[in-house]
C-alpha cells in the first residue's frame, strides 16, 4: 500500500526543439530550448517575474500528457497481472463445487499527446546563452532573469530587414509606395538603436547621462557622453566609416519623419553634403538602408561591449 512508484517522462518538443512552460501565477505561456542557458533547477515567468522550482512550470497539457503515461505504465501491467491471476483462479475452479468463469476484454489506456503553441518571438539572451520563445518583444530571461535588451535589438533590426524585402515585389511605377517602406525601416534602425540606449543607461547610470532622453537618437551628444566618462568617441567606439555612414542615415531619418525626405539647411550643415541638394528629396535605395541596418547592429554590440569593459575595470579595481 504505502510503495511509491517513479516514472520518467520525456516529454515531446515542437519543431524547433522547443518545450513549453506555463507561468503559475500568471498563467502565461512561454517556450524554451533545453540544453541552452545556465544549468539551474529553478525557472523565472519571463511575463511577471515570478520564481520557482522548474517543476511547477508544466503546462496543463504536459500534465495530462504525463497522467496518461503514468496510468499506462502502471495500471497497464498491473491489470494485465490481475487478468492473468483470475484466469488462473478460474483454471483451479474447473471439477470443484464452485467455479470460476473469467470474462475478459483489450485493455486500452490512451496518451493523450498535445503540441506546443506558437508564439512570437524566438529570444536567445545576451547574458546566459538560453534560447526562449514569447509572446510580444520585450521579457526577462527565464534562467538568468536578465533584460534582454541586446536579443530584442537584433530581433527588431531583423523585423526591419524583413520588411525590406517587400521592395522587390512593388512595381517601380510605384515609388511614394517604396519610399514609404525604405523610411519606414529607416526609422526602424534608428528606433532600435533608442530602444537599446536606453536600457543601456538603466544597466550603466554612472556612464551614460538621463538627459537628453533621446541621447541614442542624438549621435552628437552620444558622443559626448562616451568622452566625457570613457574619454572615448563614438567614432572610435564603432568605427569611423560606421560612424560617418551611421551620422549621415541619423539625418536623412530626420527629413523623412519630418520633411518628406525634403533636403534642409540645417541637414547640409550637419553632413556637408553638396548644397544643390536643398529642397530636393533625399532619394533612399534599398542597398543602403540594408547597410545602415548593418552598422546600427555593429554599433550597438560595440557600445555595449565598451561599457561592459568599463564596468570589469570598476570591478577589478
Amino acid at each position: 500500500m504505502g510503495d511509491r512508484v517513479t516514472i520518467q517522462v520525456r516529454f515531446p518538443t515542437d519543431d524547433e526543439g522547443m518545450i513549453g512552460r506555463e507561468c503559475p501565477q500568471c498563467h502565461q505561456y512561454f517556450k524554451l530550448t533545453p540544453g541552452t542557458g545556465l544549468p539551474i533547477s529553478t525557472c523565472s515567468c519571463p511575463y511577471c517575474e515570478f520564481s520557482g522550482d522548474s517543476g511547477d512550470f508544466f503546462t496543463r497539457e504536459q500534465i495530462e500528457y504525463a497522467k496518461s503515461v503514468a496510468v499506462r505504465e502502471v495500471l497497464g501491467p498491473a491489470l494485465a497481472n490481475l487478468q492473468h491471476s483470475l484466469k488462473k483462479l478460474e483454471t483451479h475452479s474447473r471439477g470443484g463445487m464452485i467455479q470460476f468463469k473469467v470474462k475478459t476484454g483489450s485493455i486500452n489506456f490512451p496518451i493523450k499527446y498535445y503540441s506546443e503553441k506558437d508564439v512570437e518571438t524566438t529570444i536567445t539572451c545576451d547574458n546566459c546563452g538560453l534560447v526562449f520563445a514569447i509572446y510580444g518583444v520585450f521579457a526577462r530571461c527565464p534562467d538568468c532573469e536578465r533584460l534582454t535588451s541586446m536579443s530584442i535589438f537584433k530581433n527588431s533590426l531583423a523585423v526591419a530587414r524583413k520588411k525590406l524585402g517587400l521592395v522587390e515585389k512593388i512595381p517601380e511605377q510605384e515609388q511614394e509606395l517604396i519610399d514609404a517602406i525604405l523610411a519606414d525601416a529607416l526609422s526602424a534602425g534608428v528606433a532600435a538603436f533608442d530602444g537599446l540606449g536606453k536600457h543601456l543607461r538603466d544597466d550603466y547610470p554612472n556612464v551614460l547621462p538621463k538627459s537628453p532622453r533621446n541621447l541614442f537618437q542624438n549621435l552628437d551628444a552620444l558622443s559626448a557622453a562616451l568622452q566625457s566618462s570613457l574619454s572615448v568617441s563614438l567614432e572610435q567606439v564603432v568605427g569611423t566609416t560606421t560612424h560617418k555612414q551611421m551620422y549621415l542615415m541619423f539625418q536623412v531619418r530626420h527629413l523623412w519623419d519630418h520633411s518628406f525626405g525634403e533636403v534642409d539647411e540645417d541637414f547640409i550643415k550637419k553632413t556637408q553634403c553638396d548644397s544643390s541638394l536643398l529642397r530636393k528629396k533625399y532619394a533612399l535605395n534599398k542597398s543602403q538602408v540594408v547597410a545602415f541596418l548593418d552598422q546600427v547592429e555593429d554599433a550597438g554590440l560595440k557600445v555595449r561591449d565598451a561599457l561592459r569593459r568599463t564596468k570589469d575595470t570598476n570591478v577589478h579595481n
